[in-house]
């Protein structure tokens, strides 16, 4: 029996062994050709699985029994273990305040998104004979949700995560996740949706479940986390223990065990320890969400695609056409014009890693073949792959959409959800004014010191614009990158423009909008880097300032007069005056829960 155990020991440390080297190298190979993590471990999965280690065996004759993994079962329970984690970060991390500002249209245009993609995908998939039922269900539902780990992102690379059509995503993909976890046990149980007892039953053992947590939540957790909270260990001991209570309760109810965790996860995202707690369960977090994602990866089969054509176009169609449709007809409705609504359709036009999820489930219940479960990774993992494309050639896409769809006859004239912003419409053209692109810090500081001077500030985050506004500042709602905002800022008669964006890109397409529309304009910008500056330089920029070059000068300064002087007078009156200035920026502004990205582990 020793022998036994022993033995058992060593092939579950070889293949957890295998399966993370396999993963670590193919996670540099996705940081190089900077895609997403997530894929590389699916890809290490495929390296190391049976299909492709047969085919390899078989083509060239060589034994690669080292290389495998000999029973994935071994495994299973780990992998069932990262997603019960993923789902509990998930629940610490989500913020239902993000809500607030797009609330009508996220929870009623999001589940109305939901419901129609769904619909369309599963009358396409059945009606046609593609699918049967089982499947086209399971398509429908897979097809329905867009990426918060991919969106989020590339949102927060291209400092658009605070715009308009960044904050209407954000509440979109808050309320899918939401949907999402909902319907993963009514998936994984078909009975739950065609018998009302068994229904009954679950809707009864979720809701006490809930209430728990509820309960756990308001008394019990407070006292708890005020001694664990001392220590990290302690808090990293506390929130698993309560995670593991709660998986152990759902499983018990009846409940899959990772929809436990994300009630569990739910429960402690009130509490103000929820950033310290996320922070401490990451690492292990990451270790059982690699295993699962290279679990997945190697029970793929990709020697069957060929079989699957009438899938990948249909899926093609709905992930790359119908769904961004509806999108793009919800924020129009909801009155956000063409380019806020084609931003916002085109960054959603993605498969979500809750994907991953629904299909291994179908998979484990036996409701999807395996060729149908190959398609349909490939096409999620296709569907991410694409998107960092869509961001980056977003301004070609919109151009050209723009172009086709300025042709049809809309009349959506709906009021700004803001009504303290002023239309660029009803901006008075000037004459020797001073354009400022971007209000944020750098922005509204130049801003308020020239506020004698006539001033056109343009920003692309709602809450910023009406701060200035309430200021007495001239600013309006705009994207930088926006071409019929430029033809409204009268650059040819402006005095300077002042480029306070961060974002490199839509700087150097602007500054050079500028200079053909006003040779003589003065141009002010800021960069990142060196060789963003001097690109700006080279493109005809009269000044270029790197916040952080600039930063680092002022402080090599004082710390050299300190040494010199050794006196920190002339630093504590720095001190002082710095803040004075941010104890009145704070009082103007409102109080917002701190953003923490979602599922880093990308």
């Amino acid at each position: 029996m020793v022998g036994i155990a022993s033995s058992f020991s060593l092939s579950l440390l070889w293949e957890l062994g295998l399966i993370i080297v396999a993963a670590a190298v193919f996670n540099f190979i996705a940081k190089k050709l900077k895609q997403p993590t997530l894929l590389a471990y699916i890809i290490a999965g495929i390296f190391i699985g049976p299909y492709f280690l047969n085919f390899l065996a078989n083509t060239f004759s060589i034994d690669l029994t080292i290389l495998r993994v000999a029973n994935i079962q071994d495994v299973a329970l780990l992998s069932k273990l990262g997603v019960a984690f993923l789902l509990f970060s998930v629940g610490i991390e989500s913020d239902f305040l993000k809500l607030k500002s797009f609330g009508k249209l996220a929870v009623i245009g999001g589940t109305l998104q939901v419901a129609l993609t769904a619909l369309f995908t599963y009358i396409l998939a059945y009606y046609t004979g593609i699918l049967a039922f089982n499947e086209a269900l399971y398509l429908a539902v897979i097809l329905a949700f867009s990426s918060t780990m991919i969106v989020v992102k590339l949102l927060s690379d291209s400092f658009t995560i605070d715009t308009l059509h960044g904050r209407i995503m954000l509440g979109f993909l808050l309320v899918q996740d939401v949907l999402v976890i909902l319907l993963m046990p009514l998936l994984s149980n078909l009975k739950l949706l065609l018998e009302l007892q068994t229904f009954t039953n679950f809707i009864i053992s979720g809701a006490v479940l809930m209430a728990l947590a509820l309960i756990a939540s308001k008394f019990i957790y407070p006292r708890i986390f005020s001694f664990s909270a001392k220590g990290a260990e302690m808090l990293f001991l506390g929130s698993l223990s309560i995670c593991f209570v709660f998986m152990f309760l759902a499983e018990s109810l009846g409940i899959p065990m990772a929809i436990g965790a994300f009630i569990a996860g739910l429960s402690l995202s009130v509490l103000p320890y929820s950033f310290e707690i996320y922070d401490e369960i990451k690492g292990v977090r990451d270790f059982f969400v690699t295993i699962f994602f290279v679990t997945l990866g190697m029970q793929l089969n990709f020697f069957q695609l060929s079989n699957s054509l009438p899938l990948l176009l249909l899926s093609f169609l709905v992930v790359f056409i119908i769904k961004p449709a509806i999108f793009y007809l919800l924020c129009m409705f909801a009155g956000y014009g063409r380019n806020v609504s084609f931003m916002v359709a085109l960054g959603l036009s993605q498969a979500s890693e809750f994907s991953f999820l629904l299909a291994g489930q179908g998979l484990a219940a036996g409701l999807i073949s395996q060729d149908f479960y190959s398609t349909i990774i490939f096409i999620i993992g296709l569907s991410m792959v694409v998107t960092p494309y869509f961001f980056k050639y977003r301004q070609a896409f919109m151009e050209f959409i723009d172009g086709v769809a300025s042709r049809v006859p809309v009349s959506i004239k709906k009021e700004f959800f803001n009504k303290k912003i002023k239309h660029l419409e009803e901006v008075v053209k000037q004459k020797e004014h001073i354009v400022i692109v971007g209000g944020g810090v750098v922005g509204s500081a130049i801003a308020k010191f020239l506020k004698d001077k006539p001033l056109l500030i343009i920003d692309h985050d709602p809450d910023v614009v009406a701060l200035l506004r309430a200021e007495g500042l001239n600013a309006v709602y705009g994207e930088a990158e926006n071409k019929t905002l430029w033809n409204k800022l009268n650059l040819k008669d402006a005095k300077m423009l002042v480029l306070a964006i961060p974002q490199f890109e839509a700087s150097m397409r602007l500054l050079d909008h500028a200079k053909h529309a006003n040779p003589k304009i003065v141009i002010f910008a800021r960069a990142h880097k060196y060789d963003e500056a001097k690109q700006l330089y080279d493109a005809g920029a009269d000044f270029v300032c790197i916040p952080e070059a600039a930063g680092s000068n002022i402080l090599i300064k004082e710390i050299v007069e300190y040494l010199e002087t050794n006196s920190l007078r002339h630093v504590n009156a720095l001190r002082d005056e710095l803040l004075k200035q941010l104890e009145e920026a704070s009082k103007k502004q409102p109080k917002k829960k701190p953003f923490n990205h979602k599922h880093d582990f990308i």
